[in-house]
């Protein structure tokens, strides 16, 4: 049994011990409604150049299945959510994995809610990176724009007031987040080991981490702050030799605790919408595995032209900038970045939708761009486009490794 799901089992169990006795008094335990919703998804990624690095395969392959089964007790006021989500991949073995992003009892009584289990907590405004969001480790595996999170378990309590909502999280357990494996692309020039990985904490993956976070929307105003302590979701990888023969080299991460206290907010004026979150972060470990302290930032503005040439279209174009004072020593690619894009939205009953975002960084010129697109076919597929091109990486960019990785990943999924 996977260590992860220990605290996962006690966290069910205590909620499902609430949830039963509500239920019961209520009459009965059978579901009022329940439904079961997901997706498969086959994905193919292409890579033009031949890999850097020994042992890379080429291109890729891979089958993806992620579904839901929500019942509801109590008018909606009790719901248990479980999500497994599993892919298997033809060329990294670390690709292949299974994974729950959910399985959690929520509970509502007036202004006060509780979650208990594991779930997925997203906190951000802008789009590129999210400083602020911390309480899920990435599953680096799926993509590179890291927004695919690994379910973490946890309980969270939040009372509901006239002056926003306020949320206290207990996360018992961490997880490491996945990296890619040595015959994959979109690596480090070395392959990363997560199973020798080294905490500088006690009680390593059972070290207690906690948060807590206000929200709040005022008219044209939305604003977050919150507070983390515990393990950084952000690994530095160290060189070490493999146990079995100690002739090759590897990369391990290592991980530490870490107090990190953030603002984000965003505010809508007519076509515009000006979005900013930053962080200060304390004894975060960099990418010399030393500890520091630092402050970053990334803001600015999506601008929309609604209706463009009298179609049903819209059209956004995005800049932000984004600064990190760690700068090289930076764990991200966003330490002193330009990023600008377009947002276009056909609004048509297949939701056509494109993204093209590009990233420059201001002193060493190394600059990336991203496709996102999307298209419904039918009642129940849809097929989506991922691309990312890395021009000109310098050897001080934390994506110098993957110059010769620009790729395109076609994605084909059936709804159910």
């Amino acid at each position: 049994m996977k260590k992860w799901l220990l605290p996962l089992m006690a966290l069910s169990a205590l909620g499902s011990a609430s949830a039963v006795s509500a239920a019961e008094d209520k009459g009965g335990l059978l579901p009022e409604h329940y439904e079961l919703y997901g997706y498969v998804e086959l994905e193919g990624t292409l890579f033009p150049q031949e890999p850097d690095h020994p042992n890379q395969k080429h291109n890729g392959a891979s089958i993806a299945i992620k579904p839901t089964f929500l019942a509801e007790w109590l008018d909606g006021d009790l719901a248990f959510t479980l999500t497994p989500f599993a892919r298997l991949d033809a060329v990294d073995d670390k690709r292949t994995h299974v994974d729950l992003r959910e399985a959690k009892l929520d509970f509502k009584q007036g202004d006060w809610s509780f979650t208990a289990g594991a779930d997925f907590v997203f906190w951000g405004k802008t789009e590129a990176g999210h400083l602020v969001d911390i309480i899920n480790s990435a599953d680096a595996v799926e993509s590179l724009d890291l927004e695919d999170k690994l379910g973490q378990p946890l309980v969270r309590v939040a009372r509901f007031t006239d002056y926003g909502e306020f949320s206290a999280y207990w996360l018992p357990y961490f997880r490491r987040p996945t990296f890619t494996g040595e015959e994959g692309r979109l690596r480090p020039s070395l392959p990363v080991d997560p199973g020798a990985a080294r905490y500088k904490v006690g009680g390593e993956e059972w070290a207690q981490s906690a948060a807590l976070r206000w929200t709040h929307t005022n008219g044209d105003f939305d604003v977050g702050t919150s507070a983390f302590y515990g393990i950084s979701r952000d690994a530095a990888l160290e060189p070490f030799r493999f146990a079995s023969g100690g002739r090759r080299t590897a990369l391990r991460p290592v991980f530490d605790d870490i107090l990190q206290v953030g603002f984000d907010g965003q505010y809508t004026t007519g076509p515009t919408l000006w979005k900013l979150e930053t962080i200060a972060r304390f004894n975060q470990l960099d990418r010399n595995v030393q500890n520091t302290n630092y402050v970053a930032a990334t803001g600015g503005l999506e601008y929309t032209f609604f209706g463009i040439a009298d179609t049903n279209a819209d059209l956004g174009v995005v800049l932000e900038g984004a600064y990190d004072s760690r700068t090289q020593d930076a764990l991200t690619p966003f330490e002193e970045d330009a990023i600008y894009g377009l947002r276009l939205a056909l609004n048509d009953t297949e939701d056509t939708s494109v993204l093209l975002l590009g990233t420059t960084d201001v002193v060493s010129g190394g600059t990336s761009f991203r496709l996102e697109a999307e298209r419904r076919i039918g009642d129940g597929w849809k097929l989506e486009v991922e691309g990312q091109a890395f021009l000109n990486p310098q050897s001080s960019d934390i994506e110098s490794g993957l110059k010769s990785d620009s790729f395109v990943r076609l994605k084909l999924s059936y709804f159910w």
